[in-house]
This record gives C-alpha cells, sequence and structure tokens, in this order.
C-alpha cells in the first residue's frame, strides 16, 4: 500500500497538469479564446494558408517542448475548427487534413525540444545510467538545446514543406482568408484578456515546475505539494472569481456544465483505440518481436551513416503502431550492442532513438495528441494523413541522421 500511495505521489504533477489542462482547453473555448488567436495569426500571415500552417507546427511545437503533447493538440484544437470552418465557408474544401497535421506535426516536433519534451528522454537517462554509457554525466538541461533548439527549427520548416506546401489542396492556393470576428468586432472583451491572462499563468507555473524538477531534486520533493496549491488556486480563478465582462456576460469564467458539455467524444473513440492496439501489441509481444527483428538486421556490417539512418527510421515507423516509451525502453540496449559491433559511439545513437520516438506523423493510434485530433477534426482524410506523415517520416529521418551524428559528438 505504501509503495502505490508513493507511486501516486510522484506521478501526482502529471495527472494534475493534465487535469488543469483539460479546464483551460475548455476555457479558450467557451470565452472564444482562440477567435484572438486567429485574428492575430490572420493579420500576421494576411490571410495566406500556407503562413497559417506555418504558425500553427511553430505554435503547437513550442508549447509541447514544455507540456503533453495531447493538452497542446487540445489546447489547439478549437483554433483548427473555426478556421476549418473559415475556409469552407469561402467554399475551400481539403483544409481540415493539412490544418490537423500541422498541430499534430508541431507537437511531435516540440516533444524533442526540450529535455522533458516528452517520457522517452527520461527512460533514455535510466537507460544511460543502467548501461553506463560513457559522455552521459555531460548531458544536461541546458547544453540539450544547444542541438535541440536547431534541429526543432530544421524539423518545423520541413513540417511546412509537408503540410503548407505539398499537402496544400490546390483552391487554397492564392486564397487570402477574411477575419471572421465575434459579434462582428475584432476586439478582445474583458473576458478574454482575463482568460488570456490565466491561460499565460498556466503555462508559466507547468513551464517553471518542469524545468525545476528537471534541476533541483529538493524541489521534486517539493513539486506534489506546489502544484496542488497551485491546481486548487487556477481552479478557484476559473470557476469561483467572478470574470470582468459586460451586461450579457457575468460570474466566473467557467461553470461546471462547460466541462461536460466541452468532452471530445470522437477523440476519446480514438484514444480508446490507440490503448487497445497498444495492450494487443503488449499482449501477444509484438514490440519485443518487432524490436529483436530490427536488431538482427541492424547487426549486419555496414557503414556507420547507415546504421544511424537504418536505426532512425525503424524508431520512427514502429511509433507509429507500437507505444514509444515500449519502443525506446527495447531499442535502447539493441542499439548499444549495435553501437558497439560497429564501432560507434553509443551515445548519439541512444539520443537519436528518444529523439526519433517523437516523430510519429502517420496514423491516428500512434499517439494521443493524433487520436484526438483525428477523431475531432470531421473531415479529415485518412489517405492523405498516412501519405503526408510518410513522407515527413522519411525526410526527418534523414534530418536527423545527417544532423546527430555530426552534432552530438561535438557536443558530448
Amino acid at each position: 500500500m505504501t509503495q502505490i500511495l508513493d507511486g501516486l505521489l510522484e506521478r501526482l504533477p502529471l495527472i494534475l497538469v493534465f487535469v488543469s489542462g483539460y479546464v483551460v482547453y475548455r476555457l479558450m473555448a467557451v470565452t472564444r479564446i482562440t477567435d484572438t488567436f486567429v485574428i492575430w495569426a490572420l493579420r500576421r500571415s494576411h490571410g495566406r494558408p500556407g503562413r497559417l500552417i506555418l504558425y500553427i507546427i511553430g505554435a503547437s511545437a513550442a508549447l509541447s517542448a514544455f507540456i503533453p503533447n495531447a493538452i497542446t493538440v487540445l489546447t489547439l484544437l478549437p483554433i483548427l475548427k473555426l478556421l476549418d470552418k473559415d475556409f469552407r465557408e469561402q467554399g475551400v474544401r481539403g483544409m481540415t487534413t493539412p490544418l490537423m497535421v500541422a498541430a499534430i506535426y508541431g507537437a511531435g516536433i516540440g516533444g524533442m525540444g526540450s529535455m522533458i519534451g516528452t517520457p522517452a528522454n527520461a527512460i533514455l537517462l535510466v537507460a544511460l545510467d543502467f548501461l553506463n554509457i560513457p559522455g552521459r554525466e555531460q548531458i544536461t538541461f541546458f547544453n540539450w538545446f544547444l542541438w535541440s533548439v536547431p534541429l526543432v527549427v530544421m524539423f518545423i520548416g520541413l513540417a511546412w514543406l509537408v503540410a503548407g506546401v505539398v499537402g496544400l489542396p490546390r483552391g487554397a492556393r492564392g486564397v487570402e482568408l477574411r477575419l471572421s470576428c465575434q459579434d462582428g468586432s475584432c476586439e478582445v472583451t474583458p473576458r478574454q484578456r482575463f482568460g488570456c491572462r490565466l491561460f499565460v499563468v498556466f503555462l508559466a507555473y507547468w513551464v517553471f515546475e518542469a524545468v525545476a524538477r528537471a534541476v533541483s531534486p529538493a524541489f521534486a520533493a517539493l513539486s506534489p505539494l506546489t502544484s496542488t496549491a497551485f491546481v486548487l488556486v487556477f481552479l478557484l480563478l476559473v470557476f469561483v472569481k467572478p470574470a470582468p465582462g459586460g451586461q450579457k456576460e457575468t460570474g466566473p469564467l467557467l461553470r461546471p456544465g462547460h466541462l461536460v458539455s466541452g468532452v471530445p467524444r470522437r477523440g476519446l473513440v480514438f484514444v480508446l483505440l490507440l490503448m487497445a492496439v497498444f495492450g494487443t501489441a503488449r499482449w501477444f509481444g509484438l514490440d519485443q518481436a518487432a524490436s529483436a527483428w530490427v536488431g538482427r538486421h541492424l547487426s549486419v556490417t555496414m557503414p556507420h551513416l547507415l546504421v544511424f539512418f537504418l536505426t532512425v527510421l525503424a524508431v520512427i515507423f514502429l511509433t507509429e503502431v507500437l507505444s514509444n516509451t515500449v519502443v525506446v525502453a527495447g531499442f535502447f540496449t539493441i542499439v548499444h550492442l549495435t553501437a558497439q559491433a560497429h564501432g560507434m559511439d553509443s551515445l548519439p545513437l541512444m539520443i537519436a532513438v528518444s529523439v526519433a520516438s517523437t516523430c510519429a506523423f502517420m496514423t491516428p493510434v500512434a499517439t494521443p495528441s493524433n487520436a484526438f485530433a483525428f477523431g475531432e477534426m470531421r473531415g479529415a482524410s485518412l489517405r492523405i494523413m498516412l501519405l503526408l506523415g510518410a513522407l515527413l517520416n522519411l525526410l526527418g529521418a534523414l534530418l536527423m541522421t545527417g544532423w546527430l551524428s555530426w552534432v552530438l559528438p561535438l557536443v558530448y
């Protein structure tokens, strides 16, 4: 019983970030803060679809570097739906899928941007210690950014090329989206400003909590207590404190009924499907069989760059149908042995495995964020999602092979 309670206490901050993240998702949808973002994006992009795709990818990547990918996508869903509606009203068809994959791509790319961006990185650090990999002590939260930030920027460029150029429907080319303002006004209401401030507070705390927990063991022990206190105060501000407003809008920003009315039902169906796929693969040992099969083929003598590329590519495509944490857990030992057999440094190859595990861009069941996005974006094309995702997977594998094989030995 004590071990169970200790485990729950250790995972409490992660549970709380999802709870508060869902509240933020509903907050943005109910107060229509997303309208403000859309107006800003339209003005910056001059209503051009390709530029909008770039803004969505960038915003999604920035958020997911510090908060869970699923929460990032949930936060962006109201924006995507509003943009899709505006395109349809102007007679543009086929924008649903590019808008959807833009959020998915950004969420996956952002996960590689920081040491705390994905659970796979935590498994990486444990594996490095367990296998006693030379150079592991040089990895810090801060020098991770030396190679990850340029990689994220380059990856965003690739993702934009795939979603905003290759994936852009012909009918959208040359179109300039007109502003669609709430109640005929483009002004931000007092309630929306209050909601925006709460959203900034939400982001600021969880970014601080993630960074402090990564660099300070003392804070990590206090994190369950401080996170609980923060969420309680945050919920009071959202559900109890009267928000500023006009004659039509009074009272707090959200009521309890708003949480129930906003459940992403279709997205949850796909998340359950995702859990079923992962559970079935685990039950029949498919994850271990796949890792062993790849390991046997990687043991064949070949050039170092080819070993790097095939390892990255294998991880990427396996995470399309298997849990990324399961894949990396099985791969770290395999790539360590493979590196030794080929006379390679294990550290860059193991980091590459962790980074590649965030690149599940093809299938709706690859990650919860993919499942939520595909389930909620009605009219999204599975065929186009698969084709664009496969292209980005291949281009991403080439990019990671070239960049990581060169820069990681320089940093570590």
